[in-house]
């Protein structure tokens, strides 16, 4: 697939889920090529996702495609290559972001015995300078 239709593909994915996509000129001050800036965000309650019109194509598309490793796609059909893409993003992406109204869950971590592991109070715990 061209990477320009890949952008595409990934853009009506994100329309589809109800998001929108801005492509916007940063400033090159905020911006530059080692290290792009753009993804998700929510302004005003709706979901967003900003997008450097000066990147790179490639650049670009990881943007977008980070972007929507944070968000459920289950529900709709994707082409191979663009879902695939979206998995590659998603192992340095945060965890999805929830739904506004949708209740926030923290992630729980589990010991070897399956119990949570057992926290100590902060006064116990020793901190050294290193």
């Amino acid at each position: 697939m061209e990477l320009s239709r890949l952008l595409d593909e990934l853009t009506l994915a994100a329309n589809r889920v109800g998001i929108a996509v801005r492509m916007e000129a940063f400033d090159p001050h905020l911006s530059d090529a080692r290290n792009p800036r753009g993804g998700l965000c929510t302004v005003l309650g709706r979901r967003l996702i900003l997008v450097d019109a000066n990147a790179s194509l490639p650049d670009r598309i990881a943007t977008l495609a980070t972007a929507l490793a944070r968000v459920d796609l289950e529900s709709i059909f994707l082409p191979p290559i663009v879902r695939a893409t979206i998995g590659a993003h998603a192992r340095g992406a945060r965890p999805r972001a929830p739904a506004p109204g949708e209740p926030v869950r923290l992630p729980t971590r589990h010991g070897k015995s399956g119990k949570p592991p057992r926290l100590l109070p902060l006064a116990r715990t020793k901190w050294r300078d290193a």
